[in-house]
């Protein structure tokens, strides 16, 4: 049995930039959504992280593919792997 190759790797997140005032930092609002138990109506739950942008190329509104890495300051543990799409492209 082969295994099928991951869309993107374990522990990634996709969500949008909402501040980059930091220096090679992001700060990223990952969505989740959950169905209420009683309403059976979907629930959203935003949750902010914080990433490491070295070359420092996102900006404010784009979609970005975030992953999991070793902790590089208190509140900081994730890598800025890829922009998927920038703020004003469908």
């Amino acid at each position: 049995v082969t295994a099928h190759p991951r869309r993107f790797p374990r522990g990634s997140l996709v969500g949008t930039v909402v501040s980059t005032k930091m220096q090679k930092t992001i700060n990223v609002a990952v969505d989740r959504y959950r169905m209420h138990k009683r309403i059976r109506k979907r629930q959203r739950f935003t949750r902010k992280f914080m990433a490491h942008d070295e070359q420092e190329v996102a900006n404010e509104g784009d979609t970005v593919l975030i992953v999991p890495c070793h902790k590089m300051s208190k509140h900081k543990h994730f890598l800025l792997s890829e922009i998927l799409r920038t703020k004003g492209r469908l």
